[in-house]
């Protein structure tokens, strides 16, 4: 069966996803200006500011290779944000690109501190090449008037990956998650079916000890998959997540910790930026 991308299909899903986030209040515009983004990130609580891969300062990122998604309340307040960036990995691989902070950096030499370097221990990061999407500073308001206790990361996260799969149509899209993250469900319920622990250990002098992430992904093939299963009105991730959802796929030969991986995961409702 193709992987091909039906752009009807993601028409169709990506309006009825918009329809089903405007019940909370919000309302999505696609943006690509990224300087704004990082000034915006500056005023958002409890959002870090955005890493160098959707920072024009350190890297090539505008509307050639990137947008991002900016939410706004009825109130004319920002409740959201998240972004995805397109690489072009012909020729070379994920594992690579990390290792030589390249995937961090336009230029490493100008760019990473005197010291600085990453090693990548998940096996898939060397089959992840070609056509490369990255999705990532996914942040929701929280706090008493916040909307972390719904359904929409849920929502907001496949909104982006269908319209990145309609724009690029890659052959695989990654992200970064926490320990807690994976183990509680949260990156499955973004829509991401592959796990794989220790994508990069990153090392930064200034930092007290290094980042040790996960890899999360999708293939072109669960791309298509997760776009032609359309969320129905009233969706709700608890309530569909055993019967719509796949069991997460953590990857063992990287890790030691995939036991009761079959398990059905529950959500996180802190949500924490990917």
């Amino acid at each position: 069966m193709s992987d091909t991308i039906n752009f009807l299909n993601v028409a169709r899903y990506v309006s009825n996803l918009e329809r089903q986030i405007s019940k909370s209040g919000i309302t999505l515009e696609l943006r690509t200006d990224f300087g704004y983004l990082v000034r915006l990130c500056e005023t958002l609580p409890d959002k870090p500011s955005p890493t160098a891969m959707f920072n024009p300062l350190h890297h090539h990122i505008g509307p050639g290779n990137g947008f991002w998604i900016k939410g706004t309340s009825q109130d004319g307040e920002v409740v959201h944000v998240q972004a995805v960036r397109f690489d072009d990995l012909t020729g070379t691989n994920l594992a690579r690109e990390f290792e030589d902070l390249t995937a961090f950096y336009h230029d490493p030499v100008i760019s990473a501190e005197v010291g600085e370097t990453c090693l990548s221990r998940a096996p898939i990061t060397r089959a992840i090449s070609g056509k490369v999407c990255y999705h990532g500073e996914m942040w929701l308001r929280g706090g008493e008037h916040g909307y972390r206790g719904q359904d929409l990361p849920s929502l907001l996260s496949r909104f982006i990956l269908a319209i990145a799969a309609s724009k690029w149509s890659p052959d695989f899209v990654y992200g970064f998650g926490y320990d807690m993250l994976i183990k509680n469900g949260v990156m499955l319920s973004y829509g991401y079916w592959h796990m794989q622990p220790s994508a990069v250990l990153w090392h930064r002098p200034n930092r007290p000890k290094p980042l040790d992430v996960w890899l999360v992904w999708l293939t072109a093939k669960d791309l298509r998959d997760l776009i032609e299963h359309h969320p129905e009105p009233g969706w709700h991730f608890q309530q569909k997540f055993q019967k719509d959802t796949p069991t997460p796929r953590i990857h063992p030969e990287a890790s030691t910790e995939a036991e009761g991986a079959d398990k059905p995961p529950t959500v996180d409702r802190h949500l924490v930026e990917v």
